[in-house]
């Protein structure tokens, strides 16, 4: 694996500063899934490249992605969704999509040599990897309209620690809750931001639902992922 460049530290810091109303929530036992802490930290290198337009720290973000695969998330899903076909075509302040990220990233070097070699350097051994079955996070890429909500129905294992991370495209609030079959509620992140994070340890084998709402005007693009 290659050493994270030293953009991470930056991200670290940047983030341990931001002023944001935390919710207490209760401890939690398990071990948290080493991908999916990988994929989040992903995002969050993804959200300082694109803030500051670096080609180093997306291609930090695509190298975590390229050791991290996931796989399509089997779930049901419903609510208001956008169709992009349709939309006014944003431009979102962030991507999470593999191709778009490695597009912008292109963007960003402006014409730099050294930096276009880099990114195709690390293209290269990202599709070249030889993978075998993929037993990584799950992932679904979506949009939810403005003031609406979008439900996932899937199913998690009794007494096995449960993680759903949500990341958005910085465009408004998104909430994230998860109900049991019988629509209690079981955990939630309803934080001033669009990244959630929800850990919880099922009672029963079951199917649980997973919402995801948007509080802002407008529609926000997001990936869901789960361990």
């Amino acid at each position: 694996m290659k050493k994270i460049l030293f953009f991470l530290s930056m991200i670290a810091v940047s983030f341990s500063g931001m002023a944001q109303a935390v919710e207490e929530k209760p401890e939690v036992k398990g071990e948290t899934s080493e991908s999916l802490a990988a994929v989040k930290l992903a995002n969050q290198v993804l959200r300082y490249g694109y803030e500051n337009k670096s080609t180093l720290a997306l291609l930090d973000a695509l190298q975590i992605f390229s050791e991290n695969p996931t796989q399509a998330f089997n779930a049901t899903k419903k609510g208001d969704a956008v169709d992009e076909s349709k939309a006014d075509g944003k431009k979102a302040k962030v991507s999470f999509d593999y191709e778009s990220v490695l597009a912008d990233a292109k963007a960003f070097a402006d014409g730099d040599p050294n930096l276009l070699a880099l990114i195709d350097n690390i293209d290269a051994e990202a599709k070249g990897a030889q993978r075998g079955n993929i037993n990584g996070p799950s992932r679904d890429y979506s949009a939810v309209n403005g003031n609406s909500y979008i439900d996932y129905t899937a199913s998690f294992v009794a007494n096995e620690l449960a993680e759903v991370l949500v990341s958005g495209d910085g465009d408004t609030d998104l909430d994230l809750y998860v109900y049991d079959s019988n629509g209690n509620l079981i955990a939630k992140d309803t934080d001033y931001s669009d990244d959630c994070y929800v850990r919880w340890v099922p009672a029963w084998t079951g199917r649980y639902t997973i919402r995801i709402v948007n509080r802002g005007p407008v529609y926000n693009r997001f990936v869901i992922l789960t361990n």
